[in-house]
């Protein structure tokens, strides 16, 4: 998966370096198995061509895992401090304990 190479070759830097930290983040997830959604990648589409923030990335992002509490048929980027990844902090805790002592 080739994702943002229409930025490759962009004449502002700060275009092609916020391209290419989305491109390592998602790629990351798709080493883990993990799959990402049509809206992860066109938030980074907007925060990539400077339409958004990345405060608001985080905030729409944040918005949009509110809506999908309840859905487990597809995987995104889960933010850190999200009450998605205490929750899988803490399932993962019960299953392995001595892998957190």
């Amino acid at each position: 998966m080739a994702l943002f190479k229409e930025y490759k070759n962009h004449p502002d830097s700060f275009v092609r370096e916020r391209a290419n930290n989305w491109a390592i983040a998602i790629g990351l997830q798709c080493v883990d198995g993990l799959n990402v959604s049509d809206f992860l990648i066109e938030v980074a589409r907007q925060e990539i061509e400077g339409k958004i923030t990345m405060d608001e990335a985080q905030t729409l992002i944040d918005e949009h895992y509110e809506q999908m509490h309840s859905s487990r048929s597809s995987y995104e980027i889960v933010p850190p401090d999200s009450e998605e990844s205490k929750r899988i902090a803490e399932y993962n805790k019960a299953r392995r304990p001595d892998l957190y002592k």
